[in-house]
């Protein structure tokens, strides 16, 4: 493996494009939605800290889950005139 290092190039950039299959997503998505239901089942009780963080980060998951239900691309069934039904 060859490491080539450009002086003029910010390194720490982050990378914006990712290729990932419907099934990395898919994966993704549920992993996600397992880690909210995880963190539902402690939150639900009484109001400690414990709780309130996690309810944070159950928003903070469901964000993200909103991410990706907002990049994606719908294809639905389309009328002769390419007008989409429904």
């Amino acid at each position: 493996m060859t490491i080539i290092i450009n002086e003029g190039v910010n390194m720490t950039a982050y990378n914006k494009k990712f290729e990932l299959s419907i099934k990395d997503v898919d994966l993704i998505e549920r992993s996600i939605r397992f880690q909210i239901s995880y963190l539902a089942q402690t939150e639900a009780g009484a109001k400690t800290q414990e709780s309130i963080e996690n309810h944070n980060k159950i928003i903070e998951l469901m964000n993200v889950l909103s991410t990706f239900h907002n990049q994606k691309i719908w294809y639905g069934q389309a009328h002769h005139t390419s007008v989409p039904l429904g």
